[in-house]
């Protein structure tokens, strides 16, 4: 049910922070997802500052059926965190503890509503890194990394949340609070109950504290940028670098002509190389041992260019210049929505299909009328991703959300990704819109499994209702 004044007034009483406003006074910060997209209806924005009151809250609303959707930085592209259906909005913001750093074992336990960014500088003064990096760091936190399984930039390197996250302190939907906050690396007594909240966003439960085990902070980095001409080649080098860089490598990143051209148009910030190339790719190594790494990266580029696989190539040392050159291949995603309405797709691809993917899509979307001509809908059609975990990009810039594009496009783009082997989802989750794309990378059994389990842990259905699998 929508919340009423006598809900405010039981949330006031318990001492519960909370802004009550009008859909459109939260629309901003709280009602609109990153790119504004999706748009939500909530009226009552939570603040909780600790576990038991977030206990409270989801007690009291179990039992009243109020619809909640937890809140973390608001940087998803999938619209989850976004209330449709005018359910009070759980804000993390205010559980930003780090509870514990356990400087020999490498362990971090922190709150959910940690900022990624700000948790990795802390655990840094510690010699440590936290093994995943987003684009959105500066805005993301923790808990909702966990709760979309956030893959990332480094995934290549340090690998999935699943494998990372050691424990997780779990709000369930009516109120118990699930502690399984662990700090071991092996646990082998009985089911592995966190990994059902990892990927879950928000649908069995509120993440509430997180264990990570964490990695070294490197003691050398360096950036290779390479400019080739076919998507072939890109495939080739990756091969190439598996063998040549082997343990160091801990980014394989790659982006289209376009995609370059619309940073320095929107972001105003130069290209890494100075000439234009069908295709770029980012290489990233992370060592103990510079001169060694440095050998490394020296000799691979020397492979690549007697292999005649590149037409330019340029190494980056200094800190400031990677600095520079993470943060133009993080521009991407807000360079394409400056320039018009993007349709993001996320999808796990096999990359000997992944620029098939781009073909099929502009070749669709011209024989419905709707690009390559004057006065076409659609203005670009791009792809960039994580080539070494298969995670692609799709970019489809429009005049507008939805309408014609998004009925041309969908579900047919989720039917061939589902087709040639791919998830309907990598990293940004199933939100809002995805759900109903389950079907086409998972199988009926499997689906009827995850619903089973949202039945038995929120029977009454006010977790992050009508989003996920309930979509399917």
């Amino acid at each position: 049910k929508a919340i009423s004044q006598d809900d405010i007034d039981y949330f006031t009483k318990i001492g519960i922070n909370i802004v009550y406003a009008s859909e459109q006074q939260l629309e901003a910060k709280y009602n609109t997802d990153y790119f504004g997209k999706y748009h939500g209806s909530s009226q009552a924005v939570l603040f909780p500052t600790c576990t038991e009151e977030v206990s409270k809250i989801l007690a009291y609303c179990n039992e009243h059926k109020i619809g909640v959707v937890t809140q973390g930085g608001n940087s998803g592209t999938a619209g989850g965190a976004i209330a449709q259906q005018s359910e009070v909005i759980l804000s993390l913001r205010d559980m930003n503890k780090v509870r514990d750093l356990d400087v020999i074992s490498g362990v971090v336990v922190a709150e959910s509503g940690c900022v990624l960014a700000e948790l990795d500088a802390h655990v840094r003064e510690s010699g440590y890194i936290v093994p995943v990096d987003l684009g959105a760091k500066k805005r993301c936190m923790i808990g909702g990394n966990v709760s979309t399984n956030a893959g990332g930039l480094r995934y290549l390197r340090y690998g999935t949340l699943h494998g990372n996250v050691l424990g997780l302190e779990v709000v369930l939907a009516d109120g118990r609070i699930l502690d399984a906050l662990f700090s071991l690396k092996k646990d082998s007594s009985g089911y592995d109950v966190k990994q059902l909240f990892i990927g879950a966003e928000g649908t069995l439960g509120v993440v509430t504290a997180v264990s990570i085990a964490l990695a070294p902070k490197p003691r050398s980095s360096q950036i290779a940028v390479l400019g080739l001409s076919d998507f072939s080649k890109i495939q080739k080098a990756f091969v190439l670098a598996r063998q040549n860089l082997g343990e160091i490598i801990s980014a394989f990143e790659f982006w289209e002509r376009r995609c370059n051209e619309l940073v320095v148009q929107y972001e105003k910030n130069p290209s890494p190389l100075a000439d234009p190339h069908e295709f770029f790719v980012m290489i990233e190594t992370r060592g103990s041992f510079e001169r060694h790494d440095v050998e490394k990266m020296d000799a691979y580029l020397e492979v690549l260019a007697a292999e005649g696989l590149v037409e330019e190539t340029k190494v980056f040392r200094d800190s400031d210049e990677m600095e520079r050159t993470w943060l133009f291949r993080s521009q991407m995603a807000e360079a394409h929505a400056k320039s018009g309405c993007m349709h993001v797709y996320d999808f796990s691809l096999p990359s000997r299909y992944q620029h098939d993917l781009l073909v099929a899509v502009k070749t669709h979307l011209t024989d419905a009328g709707l690009y390559g001509v004057a006065d076409a809908p659609v203005r670009d059609v791009t792809i960039f991703g994580h080539i070494g975990d298969d995670n692609i990009h799709l970019q489809v810039v429009a005049d507008e959300y939805g309408g014609v594009v998004e009925e041309v496009m969908e579900p047919w783009v989720y039917e061939w990704v589902g087709g040639h082997g791919g998830s309907v989802a990598a990293e940004h989750g199933l939100g809002m819109h995805k759900g109903k794309f389950l079907k086409y990378s998972k199988s009926p059994v499997v689906i009827d499994t995850m619903k089973s389990i949202k039945q038995m842990l929120d029977p009454n259905g006010i977790m992050n209702p009508g989003k996920h699998v309930e979509r399917a």
